[in-house]
Protein backbone atom coordinates (compact mmCIF):
# COMPACT_ATOMS: atom_id res chain seq x y z
CA UNK A 1 0.00 0.00 0.00
CA UNK A 2 1.21 3.34 -1.10
CA UNK A 3 0.79 6.57 1.08
CA UNK A 4 0.24 9.71 -1.10
CA UNK A 5 0.77 13.33 0.28
CA UNK A 6 -2.05 15.88 -0.68
CA UNK A 7 -1.08 19.44 0.64
CA UNK A 8 -4.00 21.26 2.37
CA UNK A 9 -4.40 24.99 3.08
CA UNK A 10 -3.27 26.07 6.66
CA UNK A 11 -6.81 27.14 7.68
CA UNK A 12 -7.42 23.19 7.39
CA UNK A 13 -4.60 21.96 9.67
CA UNK A 14 -5.24 21.70 13.63
CA UNK A 15 -2.22 20.07 14.47
CA UNK A 16 1.17 20.93 14.45
CA UNK A 17 1.96 17.18 13.69
CA UNK A 18 3.96 16.95 10.65
CA UNK A 19 2.03 13.26 9.60
CA UNK A 20 -1.13 12.60 10.68
CA UNK A 21 -3.74 10.15 9.78
CA UNK A 22 -6.23 11.81 12.23
CA UNK A 23 -8.50 13.37 9.86
CA UNK A 24 -12.12 12.35 10.06
CA UNK A 25 -11.98 11.03 6.37
CA UNK A 26 -8.84 10.20 4.21
CA UNK A 27 -8.11 12.99 1.49
CA UNK A 28 -8.13 11.17 -1.78
CA UNK A 29 -4.64 12.61 -4.23
CA UNK A 30 -6.01 12.58 -7.64
CA UNK A 31 -5.05 14.77 -10.35
CA UNK A 32 -2.01 16.82 -10.82
CA UNK A 33 -0.83 15.76 -7.17
CA UNK A 34 -1.83 12.43 -7.85
CA UNK A 35 0.70 12.36 -11.06
CA UNK A 36 3.45 14.19 -9.50
CA UNK A 37 3.56 11.73 -6.31
CA UNK A 38 3.44 8.86 -8.76
CA UNK A 39 6.87 10.77 -10.94
CA UNK A 40 8.68 11.34 -7.99
CA UNK A 41 8.12 8.02 -6.13
CA UNK A 42 8.98 6.06 -9.25
CA UNK A 43 12.52 8.51 -9.76
CA UNK A 44 13.35 8.26 -6.39
CA UNK A 45 13.21 4.54 -5.60
CA UNK A 46 16.55 3.02 -5.95
CA UNK A 47 16.19 0.38 -9.18
CA UNK A 48 16.03 -3.14 -8.05
CA UNK A 49 15.18 -2.00 -4.18
CA UNK A 50 11.34 -3.15 -4.42
CA UNK A 51 11.50 -6.97 -3.98
CA UNK A 52 7.78 -7.59 -6.14
CA UNK A 53 8.88 -5.23 -9.34
CA UNK A 54 12.71 -5.08 -9.42
CA UNK A 55 12.95 -3.39 -12.66
CA UNK A 56 11.04 -0.44 -11.42
CA UNK A 57 13.18 2.54 -9.97
CA UNK A 58 15.79 4.52 -11.57
CA UNK A 59 19.66 5.16 -10.95
CA UNK A 60 19.04 8.44 -9.58
CA UNK A 61 19.00 7.42 -6.17
CA UNK A 62 22.73 6.12 -6.45
CA UNK A 63 23.76 10.12 -6.88
CA UNK A 64 22.18 11.15 -3.69
CA UNK A 65 24.70 11.51 -0.64
CA UNK A 66 27.93 11.27 -3.05
CA UNK A 67 30.32 13.72 -3.35
CA UNK A 68 29.38 16.08 -6.62
CA UNK A 69 31.87 17.54 -8.60
CA UNK A 70 30.17 20.74 -10.14
CA UNK A 71 31.74 21.03 -13.92
CA UNK A 72 31.19 16.59 -14.36
CA UNK A 73 28.97 16.85 -17.29
CA UNK A 74 28.03 12.83 -16.18
CA UNK A 75 25.32 14.37 -13.87
CA UNK A 76 22.87 15.60 -16.27
CA UNK A 77 23.39 13.25 -18.08
CA UNK A 78 22.83 10.73 -15.15
CA UNK A 79 19.51 13.25 -14.31
CA UNK A 80 18.07 13.18 -17.79
CA UNK A 81 18.31 9.19 -17.94
CA UNK A 82 16.50 9.14 -15.07
CA UNK A 83 13.85 11.49 -16.01
CA UNK A 84 13.57 9.66 -19.53
CA UNK A 85 13.54 6.04 -17.48
CA UNK A 86 10.92 7.14 -14.95
CA UNK A 87 8.46 8.81 -18.21
CA UNK A 88 9.17 5.15 -19.53
CA UNK A 89 7.93 3.23 -16.18
CA UNK A 90 4.62 5.49 -16.25
CA UNK A 91 3.78 5.02 -19.39
CA UNK A 92 3.69 1.39 -18.75
CA UNK A 93 1.82 2.35 -15.19
CA UNK A 94 -0.55 3.65 -17.37
CA UNK A 95 -1.10 1.43 -20.13
CA UNK A 96 -1.85 -1.31 -17.23
CA UNK A 97 -4.53 0.67 -14.82
CA UNK A 98 -6.88 3.22 -15.23
CA UNK A 99 -6.21 6.89 -15.10
CA UNK A 100 -7.77 9.87 -15.65
CA UNK A 101 -6.06 12.78 -18.10
CA UNK A 102 -5.57 14.79 -15.78
CA UNK A 103 -3.32 12.04 -13.43
CA UNK A 104 -1.45 10.66 -16.96
CA UNK A 105 1.94 11.59 -17.80
CA UNK A 106 2.06 14.34 -21.03
CA UNK A 107 5.70 15.00 -20.03
CA UNK A 108 8.35 15.44 -17.81
CA UNK A 109 11.54 16.85 -18.48
CA UNK A 110 14.61 18.56 -16.75
CA UNK A 111 14.40 22.52 -16.56
CA UNK A 112 17.24 23.14 -14.13
CA UNK A 113 20.37 21.57 -13.28
CA UNK A 114 22.67 24.66 -11.80
CA UNK A 115 25.03 25.27 -9.51
CA UNK A 116 23.91 27.01 -5.81
CA UNK A 117 27.30 28.41 -5.08
CA UNK A 118 25.62 30.05 -1.31
CA UNK A 119 24.90 26.27 -0.48
CA UNK A 120 27.71 24.48 -2.37
CA UNK A 121 24.89 22.24 -3.92
CA UNK A 122 23.51 21.29 -7.40
CA UNK A 123 19.96 22.03 -7.44
CA UNK A 124 17.39 20.09 -9.59
CA UNK A 125 14.08 21.51 -11.18
CA UNK A 126 11.77 19.08 -12.60
CA UNK A 127 8.74 20.21 -14.99
CA UNK A 128 5.88 17.26 -14.90
CA UNK A 129 3.01 18.27 -17.09
CA UNK A 130 -0.39 15.68 -17.55
CA UNK A 131 -2.21 14.88 -20.44
CA UNK A 132 -4.53 17.80 -20.01
CA UNK A 133 -1.59 20.02 -20.38
CA UNK A 134 -1.07 21.41 -16.51
CA UNK A 135 2.13 21.59 -15.20
CA UNK A 136 4.14 22.06 -12.44
CA UNK A 137 7.95 22.65 -11.41
CA UNK A 138 9.19 21.01 -8.52
CA UNK A 139 12.81 21.45 -7.18
CA UNK A 140 14.11 17.81 -6.75
CA UNK A 141 16.81 17.19 -3.92
CA UNK A 142 20.48 19.10 -3.66
CA UNK A 143 23.17 17.33 -4.72
CA UNK A 144 26.45 18.29 -1.95
CA UNK A 145 29.21 19.60 -4.44
CA UNK A 146 32.11 18.82 -2.03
Amino acid sequence: MDIHFQPTAASETYSNKVFTFGFTAALKVQGLQFLVNRWVKTFMTPVGSDYLHPETGTSFAALIGVNINRDNPDIEDAVVLAVDDTNEQLAEQENEGVYTAEESLGYAKLVTLRYDSASSSVNIWIEISNKLNQSLTLKLVDLADR
